[in-house]
């Protein structure tokens, strides 16, 4: 089997300079002769250095009417970056972006709902306040949600109390716009869940496993019970002890939900790996860096494979400085390859970053 972090094609590069934003696109080369005949796995791929939450979100437009969608936004690292991405198949319309600041999501998520954005997660630029990612695409169709609703939670490990009403009035937690940090008075910030409701949606009940040693294994006959049950994964994140950040994530917080009298169904699986390579054979549910290695969870499913290709990166390149530089991605040419998250630790015994992008790779044509 060919490794994915072995070059099979030449991508260059072209870094865009905009006020705020460092806008890098990626697109097969002109000397690539077969390029225009493997644009389902050469695929082009923008990535957006978030600096300027408006100019984010001006640029993801601009990315999205050229038929692109956001792929992943970047977990672990000082400077985030969003990544968009053309899709596998084409048409259907193009999406469109809004980013809405924490402190005016509670006031506009009924305008959210009626406009058809579902949240993609949070940006937060150094020093800034975190801004939630919301995308507005045709693909929705009948599954769009009908009412969002904000939880917010100041300690992790009571999670599950936290969300036990607003699950059972139907909703299921979504997104995670933002970590809980505990620290001197003054200086907390409350952790953000984003959870939705489906005009149908019928009620569930919620658990919430934790995680707290490097080795998995427990937190993995845990999590094959629960979903064997037909308790389905909404939400998988990682934390340190105290929510800082920029130290060892020690903590993982897997949020189940299950509508009322569901029973059997298929168990998920959890891996941790220490760095690239093949991680799981199906279809990738959930990726977050743990410890010092990654945590992945995933549902087996016949011709998947997820794949993990690291960037190594300086301190000063995950602030910002030069960033746009270092990023690329490694992909088999005779593979569908879709990015599906970006995650990053920090390298032991270094000052610097590895950040991984997560490709779910549909194996032949």
């Amino acid at each position: 089997m060919r490794h994915l972090w072995l070059m099979h094609r030449l991508i260059v590069t072209t870094a865009v300079y905009a006020a705020g934003c460092i806008l890098a696109t990626y697109a097969a080369s002109a000397g690539d002769a077969s390029a225009s005949s493997q644009r389902t796995a050469d695929r082009d791929v923008a990535w957006i250095v978030v600096a300027n939450e408006s100019v984010v979100e001006r640029e993801m437009n601009a990315q999205a009417a050229r038929g692109m969608r956001l792929a992943a936004v970047t977990d672990g690292l000082p400077c985030q970056v969003a990544i968009i991405q053309t899709p596998a198949m084409l048409g259907g319309g193009n999406a469109s972006y809004r980013l809405v600041v924490d402190r005016d999501l509670i006031q506009s998520l009924p305008n959210l709902a009626s406009e058809g954005f579902e949240p993609r997660g949070g940006v937060r630029r150094p020093g800034g306040r975190t801004h939630v990612v919301w995308e507005r695409s045709a693909a929705a169709g009948n599954a769009r949600v009908a009412e969002w609703r904000a939880i917010e939670f100041s300690n992790p490990d009571a999670l599950e109390k936290d969300l036990a009403e607003t699950v059972r009035a139907g909703f299921r937690p979504r997104s995670l716009a933002r970590t809980a940090f505990r620290s001197w008075p003054g200086l907390s910030e409350k952790g953000l869940i984003i959870a939705g409701r489906r005009a149908d949606a019928k009620p569930r009940d919620v658990r919430v496993l934790r995680g707290t040693s490097r080795n998995v294994d427990e937190l993995t006959k845990s999590v094959e019970a629960l979903t064997s049950e037909g308790w389905s994964l909404d939400l998988a994140f990682t934390s340190s002890r105290d929510g800082n950040p920029n130290t060892r994530r020690e903590r993982a917080y897997l949020v189940f939900s299950r509508e009322v009298g569901t029973r059997a169904a298929e168990p998920l699986r959890l891996t941790r790996s220490s760095s690239w390579g093949m991680v799981g054979d199906g279809e990738p549910v959930a990726a977050a860096p743990y410890w010092n290695d990654f945590l992945f969870a995933w549902k087996p499913a016949p011709r998947r494979q997820i794949w993990a290709t690291p960037i190594r990166l300086t301190s000063f390149e995950a602030s910002c400085g030069g960033l746009a530089m270092k990023l690329r991605i490694d992909g088999q040419r005779d593979q569908r390859s879709t990015i599906v998250a970006a995650i990053a630790r920090p390298v032991q015994g270094t000052d610097g970053y590895e950040l991984v992008l997560v490709l779910d790779e549909r194996l032949g044509s």
